[in-house]
Formats: C-alpha cells, structure tokens, sequence
C-alpha cells in the first residue's frame, strides 16, 4: 500500500507546472497504481491509434509537439506494448484473465497502429505533431531519423523483423559516427524548421 502524489490542475493554457507534489490520502497496492497509469495511457490515443504525446513523452524537449492534445509518439507505442507484456504474467497471477485480455488486445491494436501509421518505409517515424504532420519522417528536413523509435522497435520486440532489422540500419547509417565516438538521439537538429518540437 502506498500513496498517490496530488498537486493542482493547470489553468487553462497552462502546459506544465513545477511544483512539490505531496502525497495524497488515498492509498493504493503499488499494482493498483500501474493498473491506474496503464488504463491512462491506454484511453488517449490520436487518430492514427498511436499513443498521445502530450507535453512530451520521455522527452520533455518535444513538449510542443502534443501540446494542443492531437500529437502522437510511436515510440510512446512501443514503450507500451513493452509495458503490457511484461504485466501479461502479474495480471494472470494478480488481478483476473479478463484483465490480461484486454491487454492482449490493446498490444495488438497499438503493434497495428505503429506498423500501419508509424511506418516511414526504411524507418519508424518518431510521431506525429498536433496537426498530423509526421516527425522522425524521411519527408523532414530537420529531425528525419530518431533513434528512440527504432531502438523500442527492436526492444519492445513487437516489429516485424525485416522492418526492425531496416530500421536499425538506418539509425547506425544516419546516427552512428564512429570518427566523433558519438551516437545522435535524432539529426538533423532542429534549428529553423516550421513545426518546432
């Protein structure tokens, strides 16, 4: 048993707040918690199925990219169906089959999403901004490729494998540079684009 955080809603316009969050009355099995963050996650989704991005999925510095509620992340897609697999077990121990069902299909909803809309032909894209536009596209001429998407691709174990195998390719093609010691999250940088992360 352990508590939830509470602090205050943002106003309306309001993106993000800093502040000490405290915890809350209510107590909960740390398992009711994951159940609680997984049927979130689950019930806001964009129109291409794909996970809602919001105010930035791991990366706070995409934090635009969502930030009207429509933009989507692909890689948000894998980390969740990751996510679920793992609880597949827990749920069929813990709570009921019913539940693990219902995971089942929400993996095979979001594995379909991605390879149907995160698909860029040699690559996963990294998501789609508020108004549809892709990110991580081969269309884009900032941010083409980036290597979360297709590193989960391959860590989620959900993609198809010839795609996997492409698009690990394509990031050490494009994001690997051996002479620099260096491995870049996405290239090329932002820098004068119209939609800014």
């Amino acid at each position: 048993e352990v508590p939830f955080v509470q602090g205050r809603r943002l106003e309306p316009g309001e993106h993000e707040a800093y502040f000490a969050a405290e915890p809350s009355p209510e107590e909960q099995p740390l398992l009711e918690h994951c159940r609680r963050a997984i049927e979130k996650g689950l019930s806001r989704r964009g129109s291409h199925g794909l996970p809602l991005i919001g105010s930035g999925d791991w990366n706070d510095g995409m934090n635009r990219v969502g930030s009207e509620g429509k933009g989507e992340s692909v890689w948000l897609a894998w980390f969740l169906i990751d996510t679920l697999e793992s609880l597949l077990e827990v749920c069929e121990s813990k709570l009921d089959s019913t539940q693990a069902e219902t995971y089942r299909g929400a993996i095979e909803e979001l594995t379909d999403a991605v390879e149907r809309h995160g698909w860029d032909g040699e690559w996963y894209r990294r998501g789609y901004f508020d108004d549809g536009t892709p990110l991580g596209s081969r269309a884009n001429k900032e941010a083409r490729i980036d290597s979360l998407p297709q590193s989960w691709a391959v860590l989620s174990e959900a993609a198809r494998p010839e795609r996997a195998a492409s698009a690990m390719r394509a990031a050490e093609r494009q994001l690997v540079l051996d002479a620099d010691k260096l491995i870049l999250l996405f290239d090329p940088p932002f820098d004068h684009s119209a939609q800014h992360p």
